[in-house]
């Protein structure tokens, strides 16, 4: 008999989709949560985002006009945090992954009084899922300042991963030898935001300098049969983010999703939701996507949500 999550793509039926467990390992933390909750909260009415947002430089600025408005300061950021929780409650995600930047845990207090928030919004919603902090750095900053201050915030031991993001070659990958050296010492899981708009070549190098051990995006290592080679022999795992790619721009559309190329090359993938206060297509519905768009199987996105699942002792 065919699993629930197998009858849920295969019947489009998104009950069943919700019933089974899935993880979501690519979420930044202040839009990870589902628009028509948060409007629900807030009692407005949150405009939905247009199919194309002209890349990431487009993506800020529909969200700076037409979302951050309703749910602007403190309070709304954590209403958006808690809304990541409820939706990873709905979703039956047992295990989510969510970064947050220094910044953001600064204006909290101290990593421990945003531990305790944190795990009060976990504790609420899902308390039986696993749940990794993960600290993201933006491609543009000062890396000695941040090496420096990687104490602070990793010495509790609460975040389990480290990732760069806001931009690819903004900085060449030796920049952040010293970040990713300091991050060995807390055993943090080093990744890196590559790939999305940066070549297959930049894809490896950025592995090769800095050990990472996940890649996000990454897309565009499917151009690449080496490349491909090179992930797939050093398991290195790429967080594909379906519907981010599409609506940036970076992926024709999903039939075409360099997905495809890398899951029949032996690369490890996850499938995640990246923003989805932006790109309104929560986890169960990738997955849809991808098998309506003829792109994977029904039991090859099967296999890729189990890969997570039983690995973490979650299915």
């Amino acid at each position: 008999m065919e699993n629930i999550f197998l009858q849920g793509l295969k019947e489009n039926n998104i009950n069943k989709l919700l019933a089974a467990p899935k993880s979501d390992l690519h979420n930044h933390s202040t839009k990870g949560c589902r628009r028509e909750w948060l409007a629900q909260k807030l009692n407005v009415d949150i405009p939905k985002p247009p199919q194309h947002l002209e890349g990431l430089e487009g993506m800020q600025t529909w969200f700076r006009s037409s979302i951050k408005p309703f749910c602007d300061g403190y309070e709304n950021m954590l209403l958006r945090w808690e809304g990541a929780f409820a939706e990873a409650e709905r979703n039956n995600i047992t295990r989510l992954v969510m970064n947050f930047g220094t910044a953001e845990v600064d204006q909290v207090g101290t990593v421990k009084e945003f531990q305790e928030l944190i795990e009060g919004f976990h504790k609420t919603y899902c308390p039986d899922s696993i749940f990794e902090a993960e600290l993201t750095y933006p491609a543009f900053g000062n890396v000695e300042e941040e090496t420096d201050e990687l104490d602070k915030y990793a010495d509790l031991g609460y975040f389990k991963a480290i990732d760069i993001c806001a931009g690819e070659n903004v900085q060449p990958f030796e920049a952040f030898l010293p970040l990713y050296r300091k991050a060995e010492k807390y055993h943090l899981t080093k990744k890196m935001h590559v790939g999305e708009t940066g070549s297959a070549e930049y894809v490896r190098r950025a592995v090769e300098t800095l050990g990472l051990s996940e890649v996000h995006h990454g897309i565009n290592a499917s151009t690449s049969k080496e490349t491909m080679r090179f992930l797939a022999d050093n398991h290195i795992q790429v967080n594909v983010c379906p519907s981010s790619n599409v609506m940036l721009g970076f992926a024709k559309d999903y039939k075409t999703h360099p997905i495809k190329t890398l899951v029949e090359n032996g690369v490890r993938v996850t499938i995640n939701t990246d923003d989805l206060l932006i790109f309104d297509s929560s986890i169960e519905n990738e997955y849809l996507r991808l098998y309506r768009a003829g792109t994977l199987s029904a039991e090859q996105l099967n296999e890729i949500r189990q890969k997570e699942v039983v690995e973490r002792n979650l299915f």
